[in-house]
């Protein structure tokens, strides 16, 4: 018979991994201002338009964006362009793709506007 400590203390660590990774953007004034997202690579996208976009887990609701100065019209995503620095799309790209192929974490910092979603400019993947 299950111990009922046991099947709750595995329950609640399960829950809690996962809530620990799954997050949406969050957005902030200082240092001029600037959006960071901390999870997993829910898609990733190119096209043949010059453009890549990694999507989050969670959509940052529009309205918070402002905290930071920016104005988006797409929460759901963040967004480069490919053309402004391709060596270091090629990097992001092939970061993100490790990342989701390991479902590692990553974080992004996005400090800026792109074609109506946030634009990053760095990654991280967690170990």
């Amino acid at each position: 018979m299950f111990n009922l400590k046991y099947i709750l203390c595995v329950t609640f660590l399960v829950l809690t991994s996962t809530l620990a990774v799954a997050a949406k953007p969050t957005c902030t004034s200082a240092h001029g201002g600037y959006c960071s997202y901390r999870g997993t690579v829910a898609n990733i996208y190119v096209n043949a338009g010059d453009t890549i976009l990694i999507y989050f887990e969670e959509a940052i609701p529009l309205s918070e964006t402002g905290v930071a100065g920016f104005t988006i019209s797409n929460g759901g995503a963040a967004a480069f362009k490919i053309s402004d620095n391709p060596d270091f799309a090629k990097m992001f790209y092939s970061t993100a793709l490790a990342a989701q192929a390991s479902g590692r974490a990553v974080t992004l910092q996005m400090h800026d506007v792109q074609s109506g979603y946030l634009k990053f400019d760095r990654i991280w993947l967690a170990k």
